[in-house]
């Protein structure tokens, strides 16, 4: 099942509108929207970390379509958690390489606008 169909149900089972939603997560209606039926595809890592929060759900329900820990009951912690001054990794593999692709992209678009500004500035 598709992350937008997850959230659009979570949302009906809490008894919220898109609007109500929408204003609790801090973007538009018309993007929770999109989300919800599919016409948005890559979701922003902080947004989903504000629906699970939202929802008390870890990100291994919109991935492997269950229920993997309460976020609220395990102080917020999302993807990570302490082990003997350790981290140990809760998040799918995939979604970390997704995080590691957009890191990447943000760093190229950053190196892009750069080389813009400057022959800019030049011309």
């Amino acid at each position: 099942m598709e992350v937008g169909i997850k959230i659009k149900r979570l949302r009906e089972q809490h008894k919220l509108s898109q609007p109500e939603l929408a204003h609790k997560l801090g973007i538009a209606q018309t993007t929770l929207s999109n989300i919800e039926s599919g016409q948005t595809q890559k979701i922003d890592f902080a947004l989903m970390d504000k629906i699970c929060k939202e929802f008390d759900v870890d990100f291994g329900y919109f991935t492997e379509g269950k229920q993997v820990n309460k976020v609220k009951t395990n102080e917020g912690s999302v993807g990570v958690i302490g082990y003997n001054q350790g981290t140990i990794n809760l998040f799918p593999e995939d979604i970390i390489e997704q995080i590691k692709v957009l890191v990447e992209d943000s760093k190229n678009k950053d190196v892009r606008i750069k080389e813009l500004e400057a022959l800019l500035n030049n011309k």
